[in-house]
């Protein structure tokens, strides 16, 4: 048995049981099944309770999502049932596809088996990769459709392929917005770079490229004007987004590497990593390098004109890039270079231990939860919910108690308190003028550094609390109120 065989063999089990590392924590998390939070279950009320037609106009709660992404999990709901894990489905299967497609990506742009081992390894210990692939949000499809564009478009010879395929790429391109709105930055990148490289045979195979370039710009100006536009606006999601539009690039920058890489500890060493490898992928005069620097460029531009944030999750289809390129150093390691090698190695194990640290916390049910746990508090309340009982409902906890409550025939009075944005002594005087009886206190969603929840807390403390379930940042309190207990009581 000769050592190329032996390496080859060891190559393809180590990235086996990577691979299989990858999507053992994902189906962990995915199984775990914990309680929706806010945003999802905002997203999860719509699904249930707007038909398929409508889910391509304004959501309630300020939701936003791309509509097919909408429309392919309430089919799944109509076929699996409709279920908290039901809603996961698309995420959990987008976050095992996206490792595939990743390999292959590394195998276009590394030289060597160890770069293409660790990128992978480490896209599979992605914190925020793992995250999203249970979490019932679009952004893990985010990541796959732009893996796949980029292995796509570095594939992509225009002169070569058949007019049959160039038609159908071009299809493809113009539906995946429709699950990815990120995709566009992508798809528009990858564009310039073939224009870039055919720019002296630009009028050859203009069919090619107009069946490629044609459909998906179509599909994106319809895209804009009936979909973005109306429900960016609409649903109030540019004022939310105001504050995470591009100010000090460099600044957002940084934040949003801390974030890709949670958690991180040493981002210089990952910052210069990041410039020797933006460095040896231009010395390879790499498509993925254009792809990569006109996708950040464009989502800068989006960003600096208002209409599309440079926040965290929604430029989670960076990370791959990111990941690739912070990878690319270790194609210098070689036993001829020894220093070298052990420094690069150095600098990737003091940058990414604590992401393997965190995965191993996940695989030990450590991780992945909010502290909400709205779910299993609307179940316990309802088991235990008498017919003159009354629900009271933090401003925060709104959306959790319209999605969870619609699985039950809840028919008691529920208050809507006012957390955040009543003053102290109107809300203090909200609390006392509450008429006797028993009460339950719905708060999964719940801000326990806010005053006001100090002044809840201290204001319930001397009441006669029956149930008391605090989980981290929820609490769930059943609480019996007599008008000795209240000062001065008012109508509420």
């Amino acid at each position: 048995m000769n050592k190329v065989f032996i390496k080859k063999y060891l190559y393809i089990v180590l990235l086996s049981v990577i691979v299989l590392f990858g999507v053992f924590v994902r189906l962990q998390v995915f199984l775990n099944n914990p309680s929706f939070w806010n945003d999802e279950c905002g997203l999860a009320w719509n699904i249930k309770f707007k038909s398929f037609f409508e889910l391509f106009g304004v959501l309630n709660f300020m939701q936003v999502a791309p509509p097919l992404f909408l429309i392919a999990t309430k089919l799944n709901t109509k076929i699996f049932g409709f279920s908290d894990f039901t809603l996961r489905i698309i995420p959990f299967l987008s976050g095992c596809l996206s490792i595939i497609a990743f390999y292959f990506l590394s195998r276009k742009v590394f030289k060597s088996n160890l770069s293409v081992i660790t990128a992978v390894f480490i896209f599979t210990i992605n914190f925020q990769l793992i995250n999203y692939s249970f979490e019932f949000k679009p952004y893990g499809l985010d990541a796959l459709f732009a893996t796949i564009c980029l292995l796509i478009f570095i594939n992509l010879d225009v002169e070569k392929i058949s007019t049959k395929s160039t038609a159908l790429y071009g299809i493809l391109f113009a539906v995946m917005p429709w699950f990815s709105l990120a995709s566009v930055f992508v798809i528009a990148g990858g564009f310039l770079d073939l224009i870039l490289k055919n720019i002296k045979s630009i009028k050859e195979n203009l069919l090619k490229k107009s069946l490629l370039i044609l459909p998906v710009t179509l599909s994106c100006i319809i895209y804009l004007v009936t979909y973005v536009i109306s429900n960016y606006t609409k649903a109030g999601m540019m004022g939310y987004w105001q504050g995470y539009f591009s100010g000090n690039i460099l600044k957002i920058l940084v934040e949003n590497i801390r974030y890709f890489f949670f958690p991180i500890q040493y981002i210089l060493f990952l910052l210069i990593l990041l410039f020797i490898g933006l460095w040896l992928l231009y010395k390879d005069k790499s498509s993925f390098l254009n792809i990569f620097a006109f996708s950040f460029i464009l989502l800068m531009t989006a960003s600096c004109l208002h209409l599309y944030p440079f926040y965290e999750r929604l430029s989670l289809f960076l990370v791959p890039m990111f990941l690739i390129t912070i990878t690319k150093p270790l194609d210098l390691i070689s036993s001829e270079k020894k220093l070298q090698s052990l420094i690069l190695m150095f600098l990737f194990i003091i940058t990414f231990h604590a992401q393997f640290t965190t995965a191993i916390d996940i695989v030990k049910n450590k991780g992945l939860n909010r502290g909400e746990y709205a779910r299993e508090m609307m179940d316990f309340m309802v088991k235990e919910l008498k017919p003159d009982d009354i629900i009271v409902v933090n401003d925060l906890s709104d959306t959790e108690f319209a999605y969870y409550s619609s699985f039950h025939n809840i028919k008691n009075k529920v208050i809507q308190e006012k957390f955040i944005s009543t003053p102290e002594e109107k809300y203090l005087n909200a609390l006392n003028s509450l008429k006797s009886g028993y009460y339950w206190f719905y708060f999964p969603d719940n801000d326990l550094n806010n005053p006001y929840f100090e002044r809840f807390m201290s204001w319930v403390k001397p009441k006669n609390i029956i149930y008391n379930i605090p989980k981290k940042a929820s609490v769930l309190l059943y609480v019996e109120l007599n008008y000795r207990d209240h000062a001065k009581p008012e109508k509420y």
